[in-house]
């Protein structure tokens, strides 16, 4: 697999990952020459027809957030019996294995990280998608430290920890799925919010709240447990933290928070320093030896203030309950922030309004909006980004008849999004206005990536036609002027786009009077095949030979078509009774992929013909011969819904 080439223009390097259902592969994009991951569903994965075209649609459907955030979806495709994602490839760890690594993680990193997927959340959920899987193995930390979620309903890995369904669809990683997922309940925004808490709860405690052997046991303590508050394990997490965490972790839908904006607005309130006040000297151990910082912070500050300080600081810590000192949760705390505290005790500051300012100068990196770089060369670039405190990346160069070699084409993140200082902008470059060329093949690429291909080379898309062909559907097979013709700039190429091979039609053969093992010889050898098969009785025709056939004789009938007939049972009556042909159209589904049901009812009972069988909506129509006793009815139905119900009279083969 390392070796292969994907779509022409994807080769990959080497494996980097491997989930339940999916293997991940770093790949060179040959066409923009830049390095991207891969992700290939798993064989076992590729043979349910309803599971591909979810995979599909909801891939479709994430390729369209962009945010800082989210890991960016490139391409969605298929060739042969691999089904694959292309994405952004990030250089860093994932959170899991953070976790897993270096244990519980120091509270502003924690809410740090749980913001900006709340961010990314956010964006999700107001174009209507639900990720119904958020947990740290779907969450990657870059080097320069940004949190990136990924797989919005993609790739669910199917494991140990994964629960699924009566219906076989996945319900979520047990350890972080919300009650209502349990359940089998209305899933919304309000469960990523659910999954996101317990996420939270492990930065902080190392740990995830309910945990069994079995995960329907889980499932269950999700359900009906209460959650121990993280402060049973960390004993100096600040009050608002906590209650953030239980809110956005009840078991009740309604009393979550609202919306992912409004956990990231409880997030960023959160005052870490003074917030911990609340416990200090009795919930957090404490390097003494950091008070001496306060001579740098206040250098009116005697020496015996500083041991009066210090000792008493001692002393408390001494009166700490003997259980919360034998506490597994040892918290570093932040020198400034310790030597803030005690100097607002020494000199009888008011502490909110001293601690507020200590955060404020050394807390986390600000937010700033993101500038318009458009337009700008890379130094001019550098210098407005330097204002900001952020980075800049160089990306691809491209072709582009509107900036002048060397300027900025386009950004991401794009201008007035809001990202952290530090955060890396990355750019792509103009190669200069196109000269007079040449124009670049796009026969045998498919529409769209033809239109990509022409617009880099400085030339655009013109007329679409379409034809049949032998070449795949959607492919380009001529284009005009043709590749190498020297043009202008702009240029527009026009395109024939195959619309696959056209349906080959054969003459209906003459098959009346014949036997049906005859008619069926018959039939084959012209390309045909026999249909529903019908007897009645009739005296101008001999026994068992064929009185009537579906299409005269001569007509054009398409390749491979099934032909409905009927035998003759002379003068008697049919020794059984007739098959029925009945054509179901399935433009009446919902899903191009949908199950199929048929279900008739007669005078011997009530059976169940085809029972939740895959059908593809664009197949057109089947047709599907009946047989039963006597009088009934026949329902077909699509998915759960019933879509046709006709009364049968089998005896003389009238639907109605």
């Amino acid at each position: 697999m390392s070796s292969r080439i994907l779509a022409g223009r994807y080769e990959l390097l080497e494996k980097i990952g491997d989930g339940g259902m999916a293997v991940v592969y770093k790949a060179r994009c040959r066409l923009l020459n830049r390095f991207v991951a891969i992700k290939i569903l798993k064989p076992e994965f590729t043979k349910d027809l309803k599971f591909i075209e979810n995979f599909r649609r909801e891939s479709q459907s994430a390729a369209s957030l962009t945010h800082p955030n989210i890991v960016n979806i490139y391409d969605v495709g298929k060739e042969g019996n691999i089904h694959y994602i292309v994405m952004e490839l990030i250089e860093g760890q994932v959170l899991s294995d953070i976790i897993k690594n270096e244990g519980p993680m120091e509270f502003t990193k924690a809410v740090d990280i749980v913001k900006q997927i709340a961010l990314a959340l956010s964006v999700a959920h107001k174009n209507h998608i639900i990720h119904r899987d958020v947990k740290p193995h779907n969450i990657l930390i870059t080097r320069e430290g940004t949190a990136k979620i990924t797989d919005f309903g993609i790739a669910k890995a199917v494991n140990a920890g994964t629960i699924v369904g009566n219906t076989g669809t996945i319900m979520g990683s047990v350890h972080y799925f919300s009650p209502e997922q349990a359940r089998g309940g209305y899933v919304d925004e309000k469960s990523d919010i659910y999954s996101l808490g317990i996420v939270l709860y492990e930065l902080i405690t190392g740990k995830v709240p309910f945990d069994a052997d079995n995960p329907v046991t889980v499932a269950l303590m999700h359900m009906n447990n209460e959650m121990t508050p993280p402060s049973r394990y960390v004993v100096d997490i600040p009050p608002a933290l906590e209650e953030t965490i239980m809110k956005a972790t009840n078991k009740y839908q309604v009393n979550r928070f609202k919306s992912a904006n409004e956990m990231y607005d409880a997030l960023n309130s959160i005052d870490m320093v003074s917030d911990a006040l609340s416990g200090f000297g009795y919930h957090t151990r404490v390097d003494l030896d950091a008070t001496r910082v306060m001579n740098a912070v206040n250098g009116s500050m005697t020496g015996a203030a500083y041991t009066e300080t210090r000792e008493e600081i001692a002393g408390d810590m001494r009166k700490k309950d003997s259980k919360e000192v034998k506490s597994k949760k040892k918290v570093k705390i932040n020198k400034v922030k310790v030597a803030a505290i005690i100097l607002a005790l020494a000199c009888a500051i008011p502490v909110s309004q001293l601690i507020l300012s200590a955060f404020e100068n050394f807390g986390a990196a600000k937010e700033v909006v993101v500038p318009d770089l458009v337009g700008m060369t890379v130094e001019e670039a550098n210098m407005k980004l330097d204002e900001f405190n952020l980075n800049l990346e160089v990306g691809d160069e491209v072709a582009s008849t509107e900036y002048q070699e060397g300027e900025i084409v386009s950004q991401d993140p794009k201008a007035e999004m809001t990202v952290k200082e530090g955060f890396t902008i990355t750019v792509n470059i103009s190669k200069g206005k196109v000269k007079e060329g040449t124009i670049p093949p796009v026969v045998n690429r498919t529409l769209t990536d033809a239109e990509f291909v022409l617009e880099s080379y400085g030339y655009a898309l013109g007329g679409v036609a379409t034809e049949n062909s032998d070449m795949p559907k959607d492919v380009v097979i001529r284009q005009s002027p043709d590749a190498g013709t020297v043009a202008a700039p702009g240029t527009k190429v026009n395109v024939v786009v195959s619309l696959g091979s056209a349906v080959e039609q054969v003459p209906m053969p003459n098959v009346l009077n014949m036997g049906i093992d005859a008619a069926k010889e018959e039939l084959e050898k012209a390309g045909l095949s026999i249909g529903a098969v019908g007897y009645e009785m009739s005296t101008a025709y001999e026994i068992n030979t064929v009185m009537w056939q579906q299409y005269e004789p001569g007509i054009m009938v398409d390749k491979g078509a099934g032909v409905n007939l009927k035998v003759s049972t002379g003068d008697q009556p049919p020794a059984s009774s007739i098959s029925i042909p009945l054509t179901i159209d399935f433009s009446k589904a919902n899903n191009e992929v949908f199950y199929l049901s048929v279900v008739i009812s007669d005078e011997s009972g009530v059976r169940t013909v085809i029972n939740r069988e895959q059908r593809i909506k664009s197949d057109g129509s089947e047709i599907l011969s009946l047989n039963g006793d006597g009088v009934g009815s026949v329902k077909v139905i699509f998915d759960n819904d019933v879509v046709l119900e006709k009364d049968v009279n089998f005896n003389s083969g009238e639907l109605n």
